[in-house]
């Protein structure tokens, strides 16, 4: 007779918990600015957990690096899987995403970290795929210099740096930064349909 294996829905539960404390624990180590490397035993003291856990869960660095991105992605819920695909879009996004910046500062902080930015670059050629898209009526009869120039200084204003300078910087919250960053893209893409050799050097 054939044993059935059972996984209690308890133990299902606990071990999705201690997951997600890993996880959680990845950002806590990398939004720590006094923090090098980010290592297994350092992951798994910031958990609470032992380091033979953490390789149960993970069974290589790179696992771990890897579900953390994942993670990340999930967890932002905004603009990491999609982008605004119209530049109306683009011009409207920066409040509601400011205020999501504020929302998850802490994991906002360590993706902005010299570690986390490996994990941003995952997701950024889907990012910047929408985005040339959505300038593509602005930028289509453009130089590519010229396109380049323009496509980045409004990528900026609706990225985690601008928000993280005004934040530091300024002391603006997400509300406040969102709106001065609404502004600058609209002043911008505005002008940009307005005259489009405005961008040309002088």
């Amino acid at each position: 007779m054939a044993v059935r294996s059972y996984e209690s829905p308890l133990r299902e539960e606990q071990m999705e918990q201690t997951r997600r404390r890993i996880l959680e624990a990845v950002t806590e180590v990398l939004a720590d600015e006094e923090t090098g490397e980010v290592t297994i035993p350092l992951v798994a003291a910031r958990a609470r957990v032992s380091v033979r856990t953490v390789y149960r869960h993970f069974p290589t660095k790179e696992a771990l690096f890897d579900a953390f991105a994942e993670w990340a992605e999930e967890n932002l819920q905004l603009l990491f899987h999609s982008y605004p695909e119209t530049l109306e879009g683009v011009v409207e996004m920066a409040p509601a995403l400011y205020q999501t910046y504020d929302e998850n500062e802490p994991l906002i902080r360590a993706m902005l970290s010299p570690r986390g930015q490996e994990f941003r670059a995952r997701s950024r050629p889907r990012r910047l795929r929408a985005y040339e898209k959505a300038m593509s009526e602005l930028t289509a009869g453009l130089e590519p210099a010229e396109r380049r120039r323009g496509l980045a200084v409004v990528y900026l204003l609706v990225s985690a740096p601008a928000w993280q300078a005004m934040r530091t910087q300024f002391g603006l919250d997400g509300v406040e930064a969102g709106k001065a960053a609404a502004w600058a893209v609209r002043v911008l893409t505005d002008e940009l349909r307005r005259n489009p050799t405005s961008i040309k050097e002088a």
